[in-house]
């Protein structure tokens, strides 16, 4: 079981239902955003799934075929294509810099014209605020819900960045991510459909996992029980939902909200999702501010510290982003 066989069976059983059944709208949406998922995989430089599920049985030719003779084509890569940056050497406390930074945007000339500001606008109102609640943003994706939250002066929000290079960092081992996304397919392979279920599944393999860390798990039981709070929520982007479900297996309080997740979780996920655009995605991770603004550098005494780019260009799109979630 795993990434590899789950997605292999998962399309392969769809394929067949597309193949074989006149399609509703509904359906051929799916497809399409079926297509999207291995698209996006190729524009994030991930080929391996796609170069096996293509060989093994024409997944990528097939569902490109399904649309074709609905009349329908793909969904475009049209998020804006970001060139890569150079981060200097200075290191920054992730906290202070994001309130640096909105000071900065109250008085920066530009607003960003980017009209999916908009969407993550509404996606900030849709978490809501509840003032016995905390609210755990992962960064880097969750920088711009986090400047709409604590602009408005919210109480008990936590920018945190663990991201592959922090799981990294601290295990001195590659790939740790994807051990602890593993559980994530194998409940579903094993239809743990139902969250309940699911969650319960992915708990008990994610803490075989961190049992083999430590030092990991450790970092992140302290900056959970850092929090006094009955409730914690954490805000990401999407797709899987790998570090909200490891937080999650640590700590029975969290509970999370996700722009959007890809259509084989649609079911599990459901009323904490967003919604169910999944073709957005990248639009949601590849603004600039969430993209290219800063990195992860370092953590120490339960502080995140981060390189930023040395382009002056990265930073006034920041800042544009930063004051159009601002107004």
């Amino acid at each position: 079981m795993g990434f590899i066989s789950f997605n292999e069976n998962y399309y392969r059983r769809k394929l067949e239902e597309y193949e074989n059944k006149i399609l509703s709208d509904t359906k051929i949406r799916e497809a399409k955003q079926l297509l999207k998922v291995l698209d996006d995989l190729t524009d994030e430089g991930y080929t391996n799934l796609n170069d096996t599920m293509e060989a093994d049985f024409s997944c990528l030719t097939r569902l490109r075929a399904v649309l074709h003779q609905c009349g329908e084509v793909p969904f475009p890569v049209d998020h804006e294509r970001l060139s890569d940056t150079v981060y200097g050497k200075n290191e920054y406390e992730l906290e202070e810099l994001l309130g640096n930074l909105i000071e900065e945007a109250w008085s920066h000339s530009g607003i960003s014209a980017n009209p999916f500001l908009e969407e993550i606008y509404r996606y900030c109102e849709w978490i809501g605020y509840e003032k016995d609640t905390a609210y755990v943003f992962l960064m880097r994706d969750a920088l711009l819900p986090y400047v709409f939250f604590r602009s408005r002066g919210r109480d008990n929000i936590h920018p945190w960045l663990i991201s592959r290079r922090f799981l990294e960092d601290i295990t001195e081992t590659e790939y740790v991510d994807d051990d602890i996304r593993l559980p994530l397919y194998e409940a579903l392979e094993t239809s743990h459909i139902q969250f309940d279920d699911y969650s319960a599944y992915c708990k008990e393999k994610i803490l075989l996992v961190l049992n083999e860390h430590p030092k990991l798990k450790t970092i992140l039981l302290d900056l959970l029980s850092s929090i006094k709070q009955n409730r914690i929520v954490v805000i990401e982007s999407g797709y899987m939902g790998t570090i909200p479900m490891m937080l999650k297996a640590l700590d029975d309080r969290v509970d999370f909200r996700l722009f959007t997740t890809a259509p084989f979780l649609y079911e599990t996920y459901q009323d904490r999702i967003f919604c169910r655009n999944y073709e957005d995605i990248r639009r949601f991770e590849t603004l600039y501010s969430q993209d290219l603004f800063m990195q992860y550098s370092s953590y120490c005494n339960m502080e995140f510290y981060v390189n930023v780019s040395v382009e002056e260009s990265v930073k006034e799109k920041t800042l544009s982003e930063i004051a159009g979630l601002m107004r």
